[in-house]
């Protein structure tokens, strides 16, 4: 069974954290950004295995099949020639006269577009109709569901990514392009997002996406996937709804990210932790109910992003769970994020389930992930595997010091050093401790280690919300179905007996 690492989500005082943008300046980001970024390069070789994957899903044919195979001929051809461009650059500017050398450049520049440029289709996608998952798609009108895809992607392949999940989960997805120029040009590209905060045009279609959703009165849900550098993109949006919509709008929000290279995550605190509570962790305390990161420990790309934010910058903003495969390689969206997580043993093996009038449960497929409850049949190593709880993770956060002030700010009054850097999300400005410890918006004894200690024992399926959606089940349903099994003494889909 698979070794899942889990590093418990940030819960404690506001004051304890703050995005690296905020400490640094640009120059500076981008010098840390790319020292990271040499020290993780020993990982590039193995962001492409293993090869083969045990994945029985359809494989590709006709036309699709040829523009995959010439999405990867183009992305080598790129790699290939921007490798040595970059070789050539620096004996390229002592050689070269000023202007001789930006003509060659912007040569270069244009011949590395027209070779990318037949792997670049439309800004939006919308995965294919499949027949197989049409009775659930229709069950979810309120839903909305959104993929931005990371580095090295072709329209094909945002196709492929999409329809993969809209296979997996039974929904009808939309994905949004982010166009690749290359892998050294789209790595570029990400430390200036990163540093410089550049909206590029994906960025800006994903935001205008999202908030024309979050706007929508008839949509209840926004459920937002994103990839590799898609994941700098979500948090980019995320920043920008922030700015613009109210937290009840935001609240309909819900992200999951797959090798993610975004070096933030915002999400503001919204309402106290109750220690009491029941559920596998305290109570939402946060404007966006669900944020999940999962990632493979050797993947270059996470460990360039959030396993180094989360793990290396501890008084860093990233908000969320985080999943971490032990020894785990590959940064492929399908082959290694997809398939060892939701696995398709074989042809159709995806039972969509619905809850009928009759309280009776109805779907297709020849094959039986989902029983009639609305549970998972068949045990899949990662899901069902006890999270190994990083526990030195939120002991460094408690213990480590605040960000250091960049000025001295000074009460007008006493003209004394102001002690209190708490944040209250209260209303009426009156911030107090509650009864359980809590002052509003933030867990004022130590969120961190709440989390810790709800978080031990359980299983990734426990800890995570994403699996419950697939098949085109409910999060809210399974619950609903799990407290029935509960007051009737049943095993649950959590794997627990109720009392």
């Amino acid at each position: 069974m698979a070794t899942i690492k889990f590093i418990p989500p940030q819960m404690g005082a506001v004051d304890n954290y703050s995005v690296r943008a905020l400490r640094s300046s640009p120059p500076r980001l981008l010098l840390k950004d790319l020292s990271v970024l040499l020290t993780v390069l020993p990982y590039l070789p193995l962001i492409f295995f293993p090869l083969n994957t045990k994945s029985k899903e359809p494989k590709l044919r006709g036309a699709a099949k040829f523009k995959s195979i010439g999405n990867d001929f183009t992305q080598a051809l790129l790699g290939l020639l921007e490798t040595v461009l970059m070789i050539l650059f620096i004996p390229a500017i002592i050689a070269l006269p000023g202007l001789v050398f930006f003509g060659v450049a912007l040569l270069c520049i244009l011949i590395l577009r027209l070779i990318a440029w037949p792997t670049q289709g439309p800004r939006i996608l919308y995965s294919a109709d499949d027949p197989s998952i049409s009775h659930t798609t229709d069950l979810h009108p309120h839903e909305r569901w959104v993929f931005i895809n990371g580095i090295c992607t072709g329209s094909s392949g945002l196709q492929a990514n999409i329809d993969r999940l809209s296979y997996l989960f039974g929904r009808q997805v939309l994905g949004i392009h982010n166009r690749s120029g290359g892998m050294l040009a789209d790595l570029l590209e990400c430390m200036i997002q990163r540093c410089l905060d550049y909206k590029t045009m994906d960025a800006r279609v994903a935001c205008e996406i999202v908030k024309e959703y979050l706007m929508d009165k008839r949509v209840e849900k926004l459920v937002l996937v994103a990839h590799s550098q898609g994941g700098i993109i979500a948090s980019m949006v995320v920043d920008a709804m922030l700015t613009e919509l109210p937290a009840q709008m935001i609240g309909k929000l819900e992200i999951y990210t797959f090798g993610s290279a975004a070096s933030h995550f915002h999400d503001p605190p919204a309402s106290s932790v109750d220690a009491r509570s029941s559920a596998p962790f305290p109570a939402q305390t946060t404007t966006i109910p669900y944020i999940e990161h999962y990632a493979n420990e050797y993947d270059m790309v996470p460990r360039w992003g959030v396993l180094y934010a989360t793990c290396k910058l501890l008084t860093n903003r990233y908000a969320g769970n985080v999943f971490i495969r032990d020894k785990a390689t590959g940064h492929m969206f399908v082959d290694h994020y997809l398939d060892p997580i939701f696995p398709i043993t074989k042809r159709g093996n995806r039972k969509a389930v619905v809850k009928g009038k009759a309280g009776q449960a109805s779907g297709s497929g020849d094959g039986n992930v989902l029983n009639g409850n609305g549970h998972l049949e068949e045990a899949l190593s990662y899901l069902d595997a006890v999270v190994d709880v990083d526990d030195a993770i939120p002991l460094k956060r408690r213990n480590s010091t605040p960000p250091k002030p960049l000025v001295e700010l000074r009460d007008q009054k006493d003209h004394g050093r102001l002690q209190n850097h708490q944040i209250p999300a209260s209303t009426n400005g009156n911030a107090r401790p509650n009864a359980h410890g809590m002052v509003d918006g933030f867990d004022a004894i130590g969120g961190d280690a709440l989390m810790e200690q709800a978080a031990r024992g359980k299983t990734v399926k426990e800890l995570s919300r994403l699996w419950r959606y697939l098949g085109g089940n409910s999060p809210e349903e399974m619950q609903k179905q799990d407290s029935k099994d509960r007051a009737f003494g049943r095993t649950t889909s959590q794997g627990t007996r109720g009392a």
